[in-house]
């Protein structure tokens, strides 16, 4: 174990080249890059030390981010223009760093101090209006009882407490590696300007979700999923959001002890053949900690109205 000299909170982006790279792989890509920018880490005890760098929060697969948060330990005391140096030109390709902060050594750790966490993302196949209105729905709900399969067990859950908030609204430019259907619905497909919402049927949504390590931590595709059901729409089978959102996917979220043919708050069903949500283009837009975000305010607040 080497000493700690310094700590210093790095705050990063996460884009294309590295939306698919699972949370050990990205461990090891930015292992590779302190040894390659001579970064002084330090190492963790015991027969195998480890770099001591700690993250936040696991991305999922295929989500980008745009304010990610992790810690890094120094055995070796450099300045915020010599670390910034060196990372920029070794870190891995996809990431790209925001900014630094240096950090109390014996400050706590930082993922229990997580709150809340932010994401956006465009739904295809979707009416801003019906969106809107499942979404008020959603929010005005005193609870949200839903099951979650977890490998060979259900856990039953509530939704509710772990939705802080939701807003619809325009969606986010689609890049051209999208799906076909996105990429379809852009006024010029040379372009990356973001297409008409109503034309395309592509919406933007936001939501603010609850992170706790203690109390439970709430999904973007558990989010989506109860908005489709409020719909009564399906979902695309592999949500890019890293799980399974389709209804029979395993570890998919479902209403618990509702009829799947209606909604448990009152919406009408779609026709059999109304096409599937589909969610792209998500991003994780910002981690939360305790000292920036008051989510008990949050909680015992009316229910905010999308937008």
């Amino acid at each position: 174990m080497s000493e700690v000299r310094q700590r210093w909170r790095i705050v990063f982006a996460r884009g294309e080249e590295a939306r698919y790279l699972s949370h050990l792989d990205a461990v090891k890509a930015w292992e590779r890059a302190f040894r390659r920018g001579d970064i002084p880490i330090a190492t963790s005890e015991g027969f195998s030390p480890r770099p001591r760098l700690v993250f936040a929060a696991p991305l999922s697969l295929g989500m980008l981010a745009d304010h990610e948060l992790a810690d890094l330990y120094l055995a070796e005391k450099l300045t915020a223009f010599d670390l910034r140096a060196r990372l920029d030109q070794a870190m891995p390709p996809g990431y790209e760093v925001v900014d630094l902060y240096d950090v109390w050594s014996g400050a706590p750790a930082l993922a229990p101090r997580l709150v809340a966490a932010d994401y956006r993302m465009t739904l295809l196949n979707v009416e801003p209006g019906r969106l809107v209105d499942a979404a008020e729905r959603l929010m005005a709900a005193a609870r949200l009882p839903r099951e979650r399969l977890k490998e060979t067990r259900t856990v039953k859950y509530d939704l509710r407490p772990l939705l802080l908030a939701i807003r619809v609204g325009p969606p986010d430019a689609l890049p051209e590696a999208e799906p076909k259907a996105a990429r379809d619905a852009e006024p010029d497909a040379g372009s990356h300007a973001a297409p008409d919402a109503d034309a395309a049927s592509a919406v933007g949504l936001w939501v603010r979700l609850r992170h706790s390590q203690d109390l439970g931590s709430g999904r973007p595709d558990e989010v989506v999923a109860a908005l489709a059901e409020e719909m009564g729409l399906q979902l695309v089978g592999q949500s890019e959001l890293g799980e399974n959102a389709g209804a029979n996917s395993a570890g998919a979220s479902r209403p618990s002890a509702s009829p799947p043919s209606a909604s448990p708050h009152g919406a009408t069903p779609a026709a059999a053949f109304a096409p599937a949500v589909e969610v792209v283009h998500p991003v994780r837009e910002r981690l939360w900690l305790d000292d920036e975000l008051d989510v008990a305010t949050r909680l015992d607040s009316p229910p905010a109205r999308p937008v």
